[in-house]
This record gives structure tokens, sequence and C-alpha cells, in this order.
């Protein structure tokens, strides 16, 4: 399939929120042509991804599992994959999908544009396994966090911290530290047994 480059005074023009033609992204397609037809091709990048977040725990816990029960172990690990494919790559079509409608709809590039298609586009995460989808989830807030932090910041709305990175660390592992002693149960059973090896049992 034909991967179109968008030139630089293009890029300038998507960037500085004025109304552009479609033409711009997908020349010769419509919006909906583009979707289905970059499909395979998101699901094969987003297959090379997720194939380490996959198979590296995979290999590391699951070898007892999977020498006693081969084929479920291997059925279950590879739909969780697929799973994991499905949700980013619908992710990220749902996402641009949203861009070319929203700014036809609105006639101009503005902030909800984006907003509202992260926000359409998150429902996706409905694809992914629970223990996955909680997962992205811790992931993702710290980064949200961060990006509100960086924001204030930069309006000077908040002071900088000197090392508020390590303070935030210490509060984090103490609060991980305490349900490991106290509450086991309450950790991933993959992350019980990382900070049983570091730890130890006390």
């Amino acid at each position: 399939m034909k991967n179109y480059v968008i030139s630089a005074a293009d890029q300038l023009i998507i960037q500085s929120g004025t109304p552009f033609s479609c033409e711009i992204v997908h020349p010769g397609q419509s919006c909906e042509m583009n979707i289905l037809l970059n499909l395979p091709r998101i699901m094969k990048s987003n297959a090379k991804v997720y194939l380490p977040v996959h198979l590296i725990p995979f290999l590391l816990y699951k070898r007892k599992q999977l020498i006693k029960n081969p084929i479920s172990t291997i059925s279950r690990a590879l739909v969780s994959y697929f799973k994991s494919i499905c949700f980013l790559s619908f992710m990220v079509q749902i996402l641009r999908y949203n861009w070319c409608k929203q700014k036809n709809l609105l006639k101009k590039v503005d902030p909800f544009v984006p907003s509202s298609g992260g926000f359409i586009s998150s429902f996706a995460l409905l694809l992914e396994s629970n223990t996955r989808a909680m997962e992205i989830c811790l992931s993702i807030v710290p980064r949200f966090c961060e990006t509100v932090v960086n924001l204030l910041k930069s309006r000077g709305k908040m002071i900088n911290i000197p090392h508020g990175d390590v303070i935030v660390f210490s509060f984090v592992i103490a609060i991980i530290h305490y349900y490991y002693q106290h509450d086991p149960k309450s950790l991933k059973s993959t992350y019980y047994k990382v900070f049983e090896k570091i730890w130890g049992i006390n």
C-alpha cells in the first residue's frame, strides 16, 4: 500500500489549526476507505510493538503452565496478544477518523478535535483483557499527571521542586512495599514475584 508523505508546508497548515482538505492526508481516498485500507498495515506494525510485551512475561512466568497444559496456555496467550493488537490499532484509526470528521464538521481545528478523539478512541480499551486494561490505565495516569505538572510549570503556576520525581518515586515504593508486606493479594501475581526476588520474604 502506498504511504503518502505530507509536505512540510502542509504539516504547518495542519499544526496551525487552519482548516485543511482531507486530500492532504489521504489523497484519492475517502476517510472511510483510508481507515479500512490502512488497518492491516497498522495491525502489522502494532504486532511488532506488542510481541515483546506479551512474549517476555510469558516466557518468564508461564513456563510451568506451558509444560503442564501447552495448548491451553498458548491459546490464551495468542488471544491476549491479538486483543492488544486490536486495541491499539482501532484506537489509532478511530483517532484519525475522528480528526477528519470533526474538522470537516466544525470547519476548523481547535482543542475540541483531539480531545474528543482521545475520549472516543479510548473505548477501544474494551477490546483488551481486563488485567491488561488495568495495567494500561495505571501506566497512563502518571503520564497524565506529568503532563499537567509540565503545563503548570510552563505557565508559571507551579514552582519547580528539585528532585520531585525522586520524592514521588519514594512515596510509590513505600505504598507498594506496604501492600507487599501486609496485603500481597492486592498486587498482581507477576509483580509480586518480581518484588519477591528483589526484597525477599521478610
